[in-house]
């Protein structure tokens, strides 16, 4: 039953819409994986042999339950392994989100204006749902190649410069009304006589960290089905005395 819920639970963050949605951003970020499929691997492992277990036990047969001991060391090495990893990878997140600024890097260079995009559709997923906007900020977008194409067509079409820098509609609080709109919101107030007020439309905050706190929960649930496997595992709690008489 163990095997079976570390397996049911992990497989249901492997299948996790957002979660293969987010992956989509950077190769990096897939050795999240490396975690799932090691810990999905014990679980799949103790589910499986757990049926040989319980036959060499009613049988009386000793190379069954070699095997499944067998089994259950190997089970526990991978839930250590899967332990260490995630505590590593949790470092290794932050730093591809935030130190190398994975994010602001697809914004400005990636994230262009056509909705087929892979990026620009998982970027727009990402700012809706995590109600965030840009990698660090949403100035990241002031800098974008995105931006420069809207404004050159604002500009040719209104022929005045636009004195607020927009952002896509996915940075907008209210999405639908600007997606079915503009598909744009402004960084900052339209109000001739504050227009260095930061818009309270969009979300201020950016998405390294909201993306790293996503990741960070799921890994955090991982690691600690690895960590209570492992217990379950060494408690002497399921011993019910010497069996030694009973298999010879």
């Amino acid at each position: 039953m163990v095997g079976g819920a570390i397996f049911g639970i992990v497989l249901w963050l492997r299948l996790d819409y957002w979660t293969r949605e987010y992956l989509e951003l950077n190769s990096k970020l897939e050795r999240y994986l490396i975690l799932i499929y090691i810990t999905l691997a014990a679980g799949a492992l103790i589910a499986a042999f757990s049926i040989l277990g319980l036959i060499g036990a009613c049988l009386k047969r000793k190379w069954l339950l070699i095997v499944y001991l067998s089994v259950v060391v190997i089970a526990m090495v991978l839930t250590v392994a899967a332990f260490v990893y995630g505590a590593i990878y949790r470092d290794e997140l932050r730093n591809t989100l935030v130190s190398d600024s994975l994010l602001t890097e697809i914004i400005k260079n990636k994230y262009i204006e056509d909705r087929t995009s892979r990026f620009v559709r998982v970027v727009d997923i990402m700012q809706s749902e995590l109600e965030c906007c840009g990698g660090t900020n949403p100035m990241d977008y002031a800098e974008s190649n995105w931006a420069k194409t809207i404004q050159s067509s604002n500009d040719q079409n209104s022929g005045t410069s636009m004195k607020s820098v927009p952002v896509p509609a996915s940075c907008c609080k209210d999405y639908l009304k600007y997606q079915d709109r503009s598909k744009t919101c402004d960084m900052y107030s339209r109000d001739p006589k504050d227009d260095q007020k930061k818009s309270e439309d969009i979300w201020q905050t950016g998405c390294e960290i909201n993306l790293q706190q996503f990741f960070d929960k799921y890994v955090v649930i991982v690691i600690s089905i690895a960590a209570v496997f492992f217990v379950l595992q060494k408690s002497p709690y399921p011993s019910r005395g010497d069996h030694w008489d009973h298999y010879h």
